[in-house]
């Protein structure tokens, strides 16, 4: 192999074990998360105790008590959210498994969904605030109709930021901005067509 060769190599070696970084990053930040948050609800105090990490990760703020009203109510509604969970049988839509490894998002992914033809208010989500009010999230504003935790660690890394990905997501909150966008049939390639050979070919 010549020098250029072992160089390209090389770089492509680099940018695939950096890859694996970032996603190992990423997976790492949602373990530390979960085991956190696993630790916050089994103690109760836990989260309490370590008020403004609980408040950094929902609200994006270290000032926990900016936040203690709607902080303190996460505790009875990460229980709530656990029941559902094990009630639905692993067939819930209201909260849709995100794999470890994917990046974090702050919108939808554009490739799945598109915004409804009669939906009026842009990027933004008007007056409609189905998916936080129909699981009570805490996080919601009721005064302003806004989400406090907009683009924190927990939107950007769970299911708040990337809403929607499926078809009965958008079915069971009711969501009139977003629509799947409809699947495109996968190519279909007619036959090569078979040449005889005759010994002039030869």
């Amino acid at each position: 192999m010549g020098a250029w060769g072992a160089k390209a190599e090389d770089t492509d070696l680099k940018e695939g074990l950096g890859m694996t970084r970032q996603q190992l990053g990423w997976a790492a930040k949602r373990f530390f998360f979960q085991a956190y948050l696993g630790f916050s609800l089994v103690t109760v105090v836990g989260g309490f105790a370590t008020a403004p990490l609980m408040t950094y990760y929902f609200f994006g703020d270290w000032r926990f008590w900016r936040h203690w009203d709607p902080g303190w109510r996460l505790l009875f509604h990460g229980w709530a959210m656990v029941y559902r969970i094990l009630r639905s049988n692993g067939e819930h839509s209201f909260m849709f498994s995100v794999p470890l490894t994917s990046p974090p998002a702050t919108v939808p992914d554009r490739n799945l969904v598109h915004r409804r033809q009669d939906w009026e208010f842009g990027n933004s989500c008007g007056s409609c605030s189905n998916c936080c009010t129909l699981i009570s999230c805490p996080v919601l504003d009721s005064d302003s109709g806004l989400c406090r935790g907009y683009n924190s660690f927990y939107w950007r890394y769970y299911n708040c930021g990337r809403y929607p990905t499926a078809q009965n997501e958008i079915e069971f909150y009711g969501c009139p901005k977003w629509e799947m966008r409809p699947e495109r049939p996968a190519p279909t390639y007619a036959p090569a067509p078979v040449f005889a050979h005759t010994a002039e070919d030869r």
